[in-house]
């Protein structure tokens, strides 16, 4: 099982080749079963209302196709496991980041990105398009 990251979405959304063509292929290797996490809701429903998009209803209706995943106990146990050892190594990683990592970690998903913020996590499970 995979989770989209918000960069995926984005690119999906504005239908780019290259990621759809990726996904495609990673459909055929892992199975169709996609989820988002609800941070990745966040930062794509900000986006709408920062950009204005015109076709709003259409890329709101697109993100129905995605179940959502959310926090538990344990997701915030591995964050903060994650925040302490990454700050301890001088390596700072976006809270966003690290909410959406620590989802992945604890369901055991692949997160398929264009963000390479998430390299440094190395507990993750990733593929960075």
């Amino acid at each position: 099982m995979i989770i989209l990251d918000t960069s995926i979405l984005i690119s999906l959304e504005h239908r780019d080749n290259k990621v759809i063509k990726r996904i495609l292929e990673l459909s055929e290797e892992y199975g169709e079963d996609f989820y988002i996490t609800f941070i990745n809701l966040f930062e794509f429903l900000l986006g709408l209302k920062i950009k204005k998009v015109k076709k709003k209803e259409e890329a709101i209706s697109f993100l129905r196709n995605f179940p959502i995943l959310n926090s538990t106990k344990l997701t915030s146990k591995i964050m903060a496991d994650l925040k302490f050892k990454y700050d301890k190594k001088g390596m700072e990683i976006p809270l966003a980041d690290l909410i959406i990592a620590s989802i992945a970690i604890e369901n055991d998903m692949l997160l398929v990105t264009q963000d390479k913020d998430f390299k440094k996590i190395k507990e993750l499970k990733k593929i960075i398009i």
